[in-house]
Formats: structure tokens, sequence, C-alpha cells
């Protein structure tokens, strides 16, 4: 039966360029690549958003900020009434620039916030970085736009992350996306940034208890950040991994992937070469979310009775830590299970 879905959200990386080299980068973003899409090229992707249904498209990197076409591509977007959402490492969001920004028709942007000062400056390996992602966070807010943090959790932060809960709150942000680092690209090599289970289960708890904190920021767990288990991460509403069934990536060169968080060798096709529609409705396309059955479950995710609604957690999660698909270990649900009525309370 032929796939029927769309891809309602677009991540599109703008470009891999960036003014950092963090060290949890799962992208290695630093220089942009080869061939990166002209404004004609990208401008001419946009026309062909309204026929598939998108509804979002979420700017990324690298630093987006440093595609000297953002503007003009946001304009197309916003002409197109497709929201548009940028996510940037806020060191180039000056009062020019979020008044550039507003004006294009971007309506949220997100900074990213890995920890306290000293460990985000760590992280990033540059000093002030923080203060400036703060800083660049409260000038969003003031133009009136949504402003949004989003943290890859690492072991340092995860302990951390009650205390920098006021800070966000001092710069105006709603809306706080947690996430746990991925082990891929320059996070490869950044073992001491990984967290066990022990960390993980304490960013499940702190996401458990966030809700009762009334602050105006709303917490969300992201994708990777589940499951299933009391209230800690993406819990009931989970239904498996959407890239390649809601949403889709886009990167900066025209490649297509289910998702941005994948590496890249998980590639369905080539702007260049195809329309995204045809990439999007060709046969056999996506195959590890559109083909799953319960019989595809990793040894992680075997024999769970939420296995059918989960379908095995985040793919690209999945991927990168056990090399295959519907078998993600980080899993609230799961590690609690493994560990059994003795495990120490966090």
């Amino acid at each position: 039966m032929p796939f029927e879905g769309f891809p309602l959200v677009v991540g599109w990386e703008l470009t891999l360029g960036c003014n950092l080299r963090c060290r949890h980068c799962a992208s290695s973003a630093g220089t942009k690549r080869a061939n990166e899409l002209s404004l004609h090229e990208s401008l001419a992707l946009c026309d062909q958003f309204p026929a598939l249904l998108v509804q979002e498209v979420d700017f990324t990197g690298g630093e987006a900020l440093l595609n000297p076409s953002w503007e003009a591509i946001a304009r197309r977007l916003r002409d197109l009434e497709i929201q548009v959402r940028m996510v940037s490492n806020g060191l180039a969001l000056s009062e020019e620039t979020v008044k550039r920004i507003r004006d294009a028709g971007i309506t949220c942007v997100a900074v990213s916030i890995d920890g306290l000062e000293p460990t985000h400056d760590s992280v990033r390996g540059v000093a002030g970085a923080w203060r400036r992602g703060l800083d660049g966070l409260r000038r969003v807010a003031d133009a009136g736009l949504q402003a949004a943090a989003i943290t890859a959790v690492n072991a340092r932060a995860v302990r951390e992350l009650a205390a920098m809960r006021p800070h966000l709150a001092g710069a105006g942000v709603t809306t706080w996306q947690l996430q746990p680092v991925f082990p891929w690209g320059r996070a490869n090599d950044a073992a001491d940034l990984r967290l066990d289970e022990e960390s993980y289960l304490a960013l499940g708890r702190f996401v458990e208890t966030a809700g009762q904190v009334h602050d105006g920021i709303e917490v969300r767990a992201a994708d990777s950040c589940g499951y299933f288990c009391d209230g800690m991460g993406v819990g009931e509403g989970w239904m498996g991994c959407s890239a390649g069934i809601a949403a889709v990536g886009i990167m900066s060169d025209g490649r297509v992937k289910g998702c941005l968080s994948m590496p890249d060798e998980l590639v369905e096709g080539s702007l260049r070469e195809a329309d995204l529609w045809d990439i999007w409705f060709r046969p056999g396309a996506f195959a590890y979310t559109r083909e799953f059955a319960i019989g595809k479950l990793g040894a992680n995710c075997r024999g769970c009775e939420k296995g059918e609604q989960c379908q095995g957690g985040c793919t690209a999660m999945s991927y990168t830590m056990t090399g295959g698909f519907h078998n993600d270990p980080y899993c609230f649900r799961a590690i609690q299970a493994r560990a059994g009525a003795g495990m120490a309370t966090l």
C-alpha cells in the first residue's frame, strides 16, 4: 500500500558552518558543507512545501544565521503561510539581528543552553558563550517573539537543571526542551559528557517534577527522552518515531533524511536529483519507520508491552547507540525494569 502521510514538520539545516566547535556536537559542525544550496535552489524548495502540506520549518545548523540567505528564505516561507522557527547558539543575536528575524516572519528562536555558565562555556569552548546566549534570549523575548531554550543534557548539566531554571525564566524563556546528548560526531570523542543510566534517570525525574514549578516555563522532553514511565519523558503520547512519517530533515547540500539527528549515511535522496515529493513518496523510502513490525524490535525492546506503540523509541538514538533500529537503550521504563526494586532513589 502506498504511503499516504506528509512531512508536516521540516528540519532544515541551512548550513553546517558554525562559529563554535562544541564538544557535544553530533553534526561536527564548523565548516560548511561543500556545495550548499544556493538561494535560488532554496527558494525553489520552499515552493515545493505547500503541496506536501508542510506546516512548520525549523532552521538549524551549524549556526543558521551564518547562511546569508536565511532572511530571504524565511520571507518566502512566511509568504507561503508556513510557520518558521530557528535554533541558534545565541552569539549573533544582536538587537538588529533579532529585529530582522521578527520582520522576516520567524515566530520563535530557540537558543542552546547546555548547563550553568562553567559547564556551558566548557562544552562550547568559548568564555562568555553562556551569558551571550541568555542575552540573546532576552532580546528575542523583548521583541515579542517566543524565546525557547534547548538543552543537550550532558553528564555535568544533568545535576544543574534545577539551578538553570531561574536563569532561563529571567531571560524570558517560555519553552525548554531537554534531550540527552547523542553519541555521534564530536560527542563520540567526549565520553565524559555521556549519560549513564543513573544520570539518565535523574533527567527523567527532573522532567517528572518540572510541572510543579510555576515560573512560566513549559518543560518538554525531546523525542529521544522516554518512554512510558509515570510522567518521565514523552509518555503515553509517544506513537513511535516520526522521521519519514510526519517529519523530514533537509541537509544544507540538499540531501534528505528522516531526521537531522540521524547520521549522514541514512540519506534517502538528493534534492538536486529529485523533487522532495518524489523522494518522500518513493517506494521503500524511510523503511526504518514506515515498515515497522513488532518482530523488528531489538534486544533492548523485545517483549515490552509498549513495544507495538513505542516502536523501539528514537530512531536516531537507537542507531547511534546500537547500530540498529527499534532498539533505543535510553528508556526510563526499561532502565527501571533492569534495575528492579534494588535501584537507589536519585
